[in-house]
């Protein structure tokens, strides 16, 4: 398959070629990726912190409600973020500050209740996950591969990435880049037969 390039990102060719096994996706997350806290742009930060009052509000007993513990404010170069810079959230009880012990994202239910939109304020990467950019190529994250069905991949199936994860890769490439992608991976699979 030859280089693919939609917007501003490369595709890796394992989202054509592999994918979930039957009755597994993110659609059925786990949650364990959240449980050592999430990397996200100052930008993304500055947005939740804006919303302080109303993520405390979403927030459970095992979750801490003073946000000057929320994030990891050590800033490291990645330009795979918008800034070019990555910070990250803090861990509290094991698990992302967001994170509930019902597996619900605090961000998320602000963004779902007050905008309508479960990612109005949600951190990109949380959104899009499993799917990260890794210098410029949109790819699959496997951090969380062999560990959880949710997020573990494997090649011999009839539904590849582009289609278990709709969701997060219109969410990255626009609606227009996601029916690019899928009209390619149409063009290719006739071309392979």
């Amino acid at each position: 398959m030859s280089d693919l390039i939609i917007g501003k990102y490369r595709i890796d060719p394992v989202l054509f070629e592999k994918g979930f096994s039957r009755g597994c996706g993110p659609y059925q997350c786990e949650t364990t990726c959240c449980s050592s806290g999430v990397y996200l742009d100052p930008k993304d930060r500055d947005v939740i912190i804006a919303h302080t009052d109303e993520v405390k509000q979403q927030m459970d007993e095992t979750q801490t409600t003073n946000e000057a513990v929320w994030f990891d404010n050590n800033e490291e170069a990645d330009m795979d973020f918008p800034s070019g810079i990555s910070v990250s959230t803090q861990t509290f009880n094991d698990k992302c500050v967001f994170l509930r012990k019902d597996g619900r994202c605090s961000v998320q239910l602000v963004s779902a209740e007050k905008y309508n939109d479960p990612w109005k304020i949600k951190p990109f990467y949380c959104v899009a996950f499993p799917i990260v950019l890794e210098h410029g190529t949109l790819t699959y994250d496997d951090y969380q591969d062999g560990k959880t069905q949710c997020c573990s991949i494997v090649k011999d199936t009839d539904v590849t990435l582009i289609d278990s994860c709709k969701a997060e890769l219109e969410y990255v490439l626009g609606a227009e880049g996601y029916k690019e992608l899928k009209n390619h991976q149409i063009t290719h699979s006739s071309h392979s037969k």
